[in-house]
């Protein structure tokens, strides 16, 4: 997703509008195209499969900011560096790089003779968190950021919704699991119990949606 795009749509985005696009929004989510079909069908019948929806698109704004914001967090420590100073000292090996005030306050405690340079560190943490914020402003770190920060609780919110929905359908089944397994599990290839046996009971009620016949009892 370009930036500007990020920037002009997924900080637009209400709870109201998640809720109305959910209704035009494809099947190109984690259950795949195989039960968007029969999906479709009954998504206005199962009000878990709306509650899914709603948050799907939370789960994938909140995604979007994330990789951005750890995207420009990246480029800001390549080209600026994390606020911090060199302390030299003869009781040191070598240089001591100190990333705020209050290392720098403990380090001397042990070390009585740098306290002198405490105004030095003062004021190269001040100059170089200056440089640190210019560029931030210019590069939309923190907004991105916070925006990670609105839309993570927006989807953590929805997802305690979806769970406490009772499902009504096969689909509303599956697409609870497939939260259950995309917040829960610690990675996608994770075979730990029960990962891999929820994801196999996705699969099969993906099946099901796909073949009811073929699967009737």
């Amino acid at each position: 997703m370009a930036d500007s795009e990020t920037n002009t749509t997924l900080s637009r985005l209400s709870r109201r509008d998640v809720l109305s696009a959910l209704l035009t929004t494809a099947g190109s989510t984690t259950l795949g195209r195989a039960g968007a079909a029969r999906e479709a069908t009954e998504l206005q019948a199962d009000p878990a499969l709306i509650a899914w929806k709603a948050w799907c698109l939370a789960h994938h704004t909140a995604l979007a900011w994330c990789r951005k914001q750890q995207r420009l967090e990246t480029l800001l420590a390549r080209t600026i560096g994390f606020p911090s100073v060199a302390v030299r000292a003869t009781e040191f090996g070598q240089a001591v790089r100190i990333g705020s005030l209050e290392a720098f306050d403990d380090v001397a405690k042990a070390t009585p003779s740098i306290r002198r340079m405490r105004a030095f560190v003062v004021a190269e943490l001040g100059a170089h968190q200056a440089r640190w914020d210019d560029a931030d402003q210019e590069l939309g770190y923190s907004a991105a950021l916070r925006q990670e920060e609105i839309w993570s609780a927006e989807e953590k919110q929805l997802a305690e919704q979806l769970f406490a929905t009772d499902a009504v359908s096969i689909a509303g089944i599956a697409a609870k699991i497939d939260a259950l397994i995309v917040t829960g599990a610690p990675s996608n290839t994770c075979d730990e119990f029960p990962w891999h046996e929820l994801r196999r009971m996705r699969s099969e009620l993906v099946l099901m949606m796909t073949s009811p016949s073929d699967h009737a009892t």
